[in-house]
């Protein structure tokens, strides 16, 4: 008797619409909250400088890009002068000093933004981009 009334116990729990125990609470739609997507940016250095961070290949500072690639995310960068603030960011130099970074380098930086979906209201959002990785060479030889 204690079996069958387990049984139907466990039966009208996972009947229960919108009761799911391997997930947690299902967000109402229509809420807009602010969620990461992949950030993209290529192009050259301008002007920077950078400190070296508290780990392996980490550097701070800022970074004046002139953005000549970019990723849906950030296409809104797409042939402007973008300025970067780097925190313990991982950074390959290829030979390029941090202190002094040399004007027409290429670079490449990769991180996440925060973004709304599209039919939520953009009014008073601020996206903010926070960059993970990245590459500076040095400019090609002309």
């Amino acid at each position: 008797m204690k079996r069958f009334t387990l049984a139907v116990l466990v039966v009208a729990i996972l009947a229960v619409p919108g009761v799911s125990l391997a997930k947690g609470p299902k967000t109402p739609k229509g809420t807009c909250t602010p969620h990461n997507v992949r950030f993209r940016v290529a192009g050259t250095v301008v002007s920077g400088s950078l400190t070296a961070g508290t780990g392996k290949h980490t550097y701070s500072g800022t970074l004046v890009v002139q953005v000549t690639k970019a990723s849906k995310a950030a296409k809104a960068a797409k042939g402007t002068q973008q300025t970067y603030t780097l925190t313990d960011t991982r950074l390959r130099l290829h030979g390029e000093d941090p202190a002094a970074l040399t004007a027409n380098s290429r670079v490449r930086l990769e991180g996440r933004m925060t973004a709304l979906g599209k039919k939520c209201d953009q009014t008073g959002f601020t996206a903010t981009v926070t960059i993970r990785r990245g590459s500076i060479k040095p400019p090609t030889p002309a």
